[in-house]
């Protein structure tokens, strides 16, 4: 026996074309994949007001309305609109929605960012794949299995492991992770580097993923900041950061320490960043096709969207603080 499951807003939004056409309710049930005495009970439960027409929008709230024992998202439409809206729209995390949530307004009730996941991963919202719109895109809530170890051939590597507790712990500004971002089969390449007390990232287009032009963008992108604003850089293993001797050179003498192999979550931060930058920068994303104006306004959204390890704040007012501060020292 198939299990029933609600009818999704993209299913009222096709069924009320075709009401709206004159189709019939068998015509419409096809199409759908429902059973005809399921599009009877959703046109006769969730008709407009005036009981003249049906509207998906209309449809939706009243659904959602007679759900008693779901949660406050699924009672309070209003809430659960601003969730969507901020989810599709402005590509914020539960995180983020709850915090403005709590501190920045209130109109609206209060709901944690477990709440805002449950809500979305419910059988009650699996139909309308609302999980498409969180950075990792994952149907199903769960970490991923790490693999075996392999040994790096990087000449001049210093280990992670010899990196100062005080950068581990985060309290100092001026230490960096970089990683690269792929698009289009692994054949367009990006470069991201995250200040890790701050959280700002700063990127750039790479012509290929030789360590030659790697190196040249590590080197074009942190020149302009002062010594004590680029100490360090962390990298995995990856061959396009062999010559991080040059850049360190380049940069009077920058520090490198890289990761362990096959050990991504030594530098979270960034991958944490790349995670959500590719909202905006998919894997079969054209990057040739975007306009450097476009380009350049995706990182300025990033940086200037609040977030809870900032108490809120954004990485870039954070970072010109810090920098600020580092120039009247110097």
């Amino acid at each position: 026996m198939r299990e029933y499951t609600q009818i999704s807003v993209n299913e009222r939004m096709k069924l009320s074309v075709m009401k709206q056409a004159g189709q019939s309710l068998r015509q419409i049930a096809y199409a759908l994949g429902r059973s005809p005495s399921t599009v009877s009970r959703e046109l006769r439960r969730n008709f407009s007001a005036a009981g003249q027409h049906y509207w998906p929008d209309t449809a939706t709230q009243l659904a959602r309305q007679r759900r008693r024992r779901g949660c406050k998202l699924d009672r309070v439409q209003e809430l659960a609109s601003f969730v969507e809206e901020r989810l599709h729209c402005e590509a914020w995390s539960p995180e983020q929605i709850a915090g403005y949530l709590k501190w920045c307004q209130t109109d609206l009730p209060y709901v944690c960012h477990e709440t805002i996941y449950k809500w979305i991963y419910a059988l009650s919202q699996k139909a309308d794949k609302l999980y498409t719109y969180l950075t990792r895109h994952k149907a199903k809530r769960g970490l991923r299995k790490s693999h075996g170890k392999a040994g790096s051939r990087i000449k001049n590597r210093v280990s992670i492991h010899e990196r100062s507790k005080k950068i581990d712990k985060n309290k100092t500004f001026g230490h960096w992770e970089a990683d690269l971002i792929s698009c289009l089969k692994n054949s367009q390449f990006m470069l991201v580097l995250r200040e890790r007390l701050t959280m700002l990232v700063r990127c750039i287009r790479l012509p290929n993923k030789t360590a030659e032009a790697t190196s040249q963008a590590i080197i074009q992108l942190m020149s302009d900041l002062p010594a004590s604003a680029r100490q360090s850089i962390t990298y995995d293993n990856g061959g396009e950061f062999a010559m991080h001797s040059k850049v360190n050179k380049a940069l009077d003498h920058t520090r490198s320490y890289f990761c362990d192999p096959h050990s991504p979550w030594q530098k979270g931060r960034v991958e944490n960043s790349i995670g959500r930058l590719r909202k905006d920068f998919p894997r079969r994303f054209n990057l040739k096709k975007m306009t450097q104006e476009d380009f350049d306004e995706s990182i300025e959204n990033y940086n200037l969207t609040p977030r809870k390890g900032l108490k809120w704040s954004n990485p870039f007012s954070i970072f010109q603080k810090n920098l600020t501060r580092v120039a009247l020292q110097t």
